[in-house]
């Protein structure tokens, strides 16, 4: 399975095995719940030694990316703490997708609340902008989308919260990066926009509620596009061309 890995021997070996196993696992060459191989094996197949192999996948049991399950051996388990190790946009695929709009699912609708409640009369003229921008840019795919993504960060910026605002610039770059291929109806855009005004009007009004109810629908119809897809498809391509909805 890891036969053709080479490790290149430009950086310390350990750094160089978490970077190329990172970029097997976004190329497909596991999943999450399979099997890793076991320490000896991955030694050979790379030409280094045990400790080499034993300090680098510390680092992924450190992110969670590994874990140690009784009768199984130690088994991937979650690849998310991988974009932050190699090029995300290798990570295209439908597991990935997902994760990127379970996590916008969790966060945002919280974001606008917090915005609702903490936006100054500036934040809202920033949020306004991206709103309009997104009216001058119905017909054009790249800036419609621009647009769409700076309306949720400057949502994210109303929160006054630079933790959070770090975390959906965070997310708003893998997104991109796995939605940039994909190509919608621009007829959709005109729904989104009618979303983000809702969401706008909401945080203007200072209702909390209000902000969070509409946030969370418009990230949901997203996600109920992406399982759509998957089920008819049942690819990564399919998925990515309809995940890219949840903006």
């Amino acid at each position: 399975m890891l036969k053709d890995l080479t490790i290149e021997r430009r950086t310390s070996l350990p750094e160089a095995i978490v970077h190329e196993f990172a970029k097997f696992v976004a190329d497909g060459g596991m999943k999450p719940g399979d099997r890793i191989p076991p320490e000896g094996e991955l030694a050979d197949a790379w030409k280094v030694g045990r400790s080499s192999v034993r300090e680098a996948f510390r680092v992924f049991q450190l992110l969670g990316v590994v874990e140690a399950k009784p009768g199984r051996g130690t088994i991937l388990a979650n690849t998310a703490p991988l974009f932050a190790l190699i090029d995300w946009s290798r990570f295209t695929g439908a597991e990935a997708i997902w994760d990127i709009v379970e996590a916008r699912l969790v966060l945002e609708p919280t974001l606008a609340s917090l915005a609702a409640e903490r936006a100054t009369e500036q934040d809202l003229e920033e949020i306004a902008e991206t709103i309009e921008r997104s009216r001058r840019a119905i017909g054009d795919r790249e800036a419609s989308v621009q647009a769409s993504l700076d309306f949720h960060t400057a949502v994210a910026a109303a929160t006054q919260n630079q933790t959070l605002l770090l975390t959906t610039r965070l997310l708003r770059s893998l997104w991109l990066e796995s939605t940039r291929f994909t190509r919608r109806d621009p007829d959709e855009y005109s729904s989104l926009l009618r979303d983000h005004e809702e969401i706008y009007a909401a945080i203007k009004k200072r209702d909390p509620e209000r902000a969070a109810r509409a946030t969370e629908q418009h990230l949901r119809q997203g996600v109920t596009f992406s399982l759509e897809a998957l089920g008819k498809s049942g690819g990564a391509d399919a998925s990515a061309e309809t995940s890219e909805q949840a903006t």
